[in-house]
């Protein structure tokens, strides 16, 4: 099974951003355990550098890029994915972006708090962490 984990899950995760910190490690550890397998997008490394070296350090950003290096799979974003994300009826850019590449790689879920893509009808199987850990348990 292939797992599309957005950004906010991974900054959840790592920034012990309660209360949701619990769903997006337990969905890391399954990861981790190889229970499926776990994507993100090229971008989105980059945003989670950016904000985590903000948030912590530039050491901690590293360490953090690291571990998601290991252990998911980076969807790359080429020319074609943004004109595809062009069509895609999200008014947010880097959503519609995500959305591209969710279909791109064809993921069986997708994984976010966003409630824009949560409402996205471009995206199939996009749930919370809370529904997506109840669903596979």
């Amino acid at each position: 099974m292939k797992v599309l984990l957005d950004t906010n899950i991974i900054l959840d995760a790592f920034g012990e951003r309660q209360p949701y910190d619990t769903d997006a490690k337990e969905i890391l550890l399954r990861i981790e355990k190889n229970r499926f397998k776990g994507y993100i997008t090229a971008n989105a490394v980059a945003d989670i550098f950016y904000l985590y070296s903000k948030a912590k350090s530039n050491d901690e950003a590293r360490t953090v890029i690291s571990f998601l290096l290991k252990k998911l799979h980076v969807i790359s974003v080429t020319h074609e994915d943004c004109v595809n994300a062009m069509s895609i009826p999200i008014s947010d850019f880097e959503d519609a972006l995500f959305a591209a590449s969710s279909i791109k790689e064809s993921v069986d879920y997708v994984i976010t708090r966003d409630k824009e893509l949560l409402a996205a009808s471009a995206i199939p199987n996009v749930m919370p962490p809370d529904c997506f850990l109840a669903k596979v348990q």
